[in-house]
């Protein structure tokens, strides 16, 4: 599997457990207990994950923290008024806001995942374009396709819903190395476009 043959630096083993490690939690606890446990969890282990981020690299990057907030205050209104659409709206919020924000940077020659993940991976501008519009697609995808599944699915069918949208979601991650090794700049990435000299500005 390509996971296991694209090399990971520290920066994208943290993007990898504050990315799984809560949704994995989440579905674990639906699968044992109600919605709202599984809310508990999601929200519990988040914070365990970003806990987590801060004291291994004295810092967080910003995707996760946004993703973070997301959850923890939408999770703390679906308890708190025992509204599962809080949690399941916000989802679709998070991901149209991203696309919305990415094509916005490309609109405005300002690519927000190259601002954001230069000091994780080395491109060429040709590259990070691609790769922006492409995010842009997936995120409006993943956006529209939580809010159809919002208003067929139960809560808890949603929660299997969610795990696949990661995963799936996650595996056109990991494709976008294929992207990362062809647009690569030689001599500031390794083989799959991961920098190898991190800037000062990082």
């Amino acid at each position: 599997m390509l996971l296991y043959t694209v090399p990971m630096n520290n920066k994208a083993l943290l993007h990898l457990l504050n990315e799984f490690a809560p949704i994995i939690c989440f579905f674990v606890a639906a699968q044992l207990a109600s919605f709202y446990v599984a809310t508990t969890t999601l929200i519990i282990s988040t914070l365990a994950a970003l806990l987590a981020g801060w004291y291994l690299e004295r810092r967080l990057p910003i995707l996760p923290i946004i993703s973070g907030l997301f959850v923890l205050v939408s999770g703390l209104i679906t308890l708190y008024y025992r509204a599962p659409d809080a949690l399941i709206f916000a989802d679709s919020l998070y991901y149209i806001l991203m696309g919305i924000a990415i094509g916005g940077g490309l609109i405005f020659k300002a690519n927000l995942l190259k601002i954001i993940f230069a000091t994780t991976f080395a491109m060429t501008d040709l590259g990070w374009s691609i790769i922006a519009r492409r995010w842009v697609f997936i995120f409006l995808l993943a956006g529209l396709a939580n809010e159809v599944a919002r208003h067929h699915l139960s809560p808890e069918e949603w929660i299997n819903f969610k795990f696949l949208k990661v995963i799936t979601v996650a595996s056109f991650g990991i494709y976008q190395f294929t992207l990362a090794r062809r647009h690569r700049l030689l001599g500031e990435s390794n083989a799959w476009g991961l920098r190898i000299h991190t800037k000062d500005t990082d």
